[in-house]
């Protein structure tokens, strides 16, 4: 039987994307070269100054910084690339005029504008040519993997299929492949159902396709790729200890929340105040209410917020969950959850170190036992600090069963793969654009 398939060379579908963004930055400096040529022009013609040549130089400081950002971000799902886009290229060039500050060294707006357009001008082109040419093309070598690629991504994640084209391996087995028109994407490799049970001419198939060196992928990888989230085993979660924590950002995100958080205390401070008297007014009870919840590395902390529902009498009830339009609400704890304002006082909470700007939402300790023992995963979210935005907020919003919450755990697990600088950025530009649409808000 011929095993033979048109693949590319042996690496990851991340390796080979990365290898593209990196060919295309390169390439790419023709748009800070494009950029230097006119501001000599214009400096010619007298319509700029000498400071506008040297800033496109001092420029490539933030299309490097992009080109890195864009680098390491390849491992993202295909949906949030036009996202991560936006975020890697614009972030850059916004904090270039803070540097040239602290340098106080003068420039030209002009010319930061100019570079920034070219730059995303470039890198847009570079992600379409990149979607159309490193698709994601896999062949199967077992019938039932489709339907668990379906089965792991879900309903509302299956729209992650049409970023991938499977075809079954009985195209390739039954004679050698010939090129259909238009092929010019080379194959990522072939996928393989773990669950299907060994067979002897299954495992001669894949020992060939190892010698040929085809990258071979697991259903549950495919489905990370396409989804953004960690797939949870169905049994064992020992493998799960590989998990681990990257100390050396830790330490930087430490400092970024809390230089973060002192420097915006003029505004968040004054706001906090106004929505607590407007607390008051609108219903009996305090201004802020409190509650234990589970941090990093287990250890329990009390936790703040505006008050956005009824006062309960202590005993009362047990912890619960939120429901969509939960009459222990008030009116204006509708409108607060909505626009996030209820968790302005956890930035209290991030400057004490309880909590991350970003990171796994905390959970009540009632529910983290809960989870715990019917989800064996669960307590692997807690290898980093709690956030007020996470990767499952902006990805899929309130969960408030436990089926969503394994669902959220699955995100939460792929950030705690993956976490870095870029991911953190590219969950903050979602949370903005999310609060003003009031997604996920109960």
């Amino acid at each position: 039987m011929n095993t033979s398939i048109p693949h590319r060379e042996l690496g990851s579908s991340t390796a080979h994307r990365q290898g593209a963004v990196l060919r295309w930055a390169l390439g790419g400096t023709v748009t800070l070269l494009a950029s230097y040529l006119i501001g000599l022009e214009l400096q010619r013609r007298g319509w700029a100054t000498y400071q506008f040549p040297q800033t496109v130089l001092w420029c490539l400081v933030p299309y490097a910084v992009t080109a890195h950002w864009l680098y390491s971000g390849a491992y993202l799902p295909q949906f949030e690339g036009r996202s991560f886009l936006a975020v890697a290229t614009a972030v850059p060039y916004l904090v270039t005029p803070l540097g040239f500050a602290l340098l106080q060294q003068p420039y030209s707006r002009g010319a930061v504008l100019l570079s920034y357009l070219l730059s995303t001008a470039w890198f847009l082109a570079g992600h379409r040519r990149q979607r159309r040419l490193h698709a994601l093309r896999l062949a199967c070598l077992d019938a039932s993997v489709p339907s668990r690629v379906r089965e792991l991504l879900g309903a509302p994640a299956g729209a992650g299929l049409r970023h991938i084209e499977l075809r079954p391996w009985t195209e390739f087995a039954a004679s050698a492949p010939v090129a259909r028109p238009g092929d010019d994407a080379p194959w990522a490799g072939v996928v393989l159902d773990t669950r299907t049970p060994p067979d002897e001419a299954r495992e001669r198939q894949i020992c060939a396709l190892r010698l040929q060196h085809v990258r071979l992928y697991s259903v549950e990888t495919v489905a990370e790729l396409l989804s953004g989230r960690k797939m949870l085993p169905a049994a064992s979660v020992h493998d799960l200890w590989a998990l681990d924590g990257n100390p050396a950002y830790d330490s930087v995100k430490r400092l970024l929340d809390a230089a973060l958080v002192i420097a915006t205390l003029p505004l968040w401070l004054p706001l906090c105040l106004l929505v607590g008297l407007g607390v008051k007014l609108d219903s009996p009870g305090p201004m802020l209410f409190s509650q234990m919840r589970i941090g990093r590395n287990g250890r329990p902390f009390r936790l703040w917020k505006l008050r956005s529902m009824r006062a309960a009498v202590p005993g009362a009830e047990s912890a619960r969950f939120a429901s969509v339009d939960d009459e222990r609400v008030t009116r204006l704890g509708r409108f607060i959850r909505r626009m996030r304002l209820d968790e302005l006082p956890q930035l209290w909470n991030v400057l004490r170190g309880d909590m991350s700007l970003i990171g796994p939402r905390p959970e009540q300790a009632q529910f983290v036992e809960a989870f715990a023992a019917r989800i064996p995963a669960y307590p692997y979210r807690h290898l980093v600090r709690p956030g007020l935005t996470g990767w499952a907020q902006v990805q899929q919003g309130y969960a408030g069963t436990e089926e969503e919450t394994s669902v959220k755990l699955s995100y939460d697990l792929y950030y705690l793969e993956h976490y870095s600088l870029s991911l953190d950025l590219l969950i903050a530009y979602k949370t903005v654009r999310i609060v003003l649409t009031g997604f996920g808000a109960r």
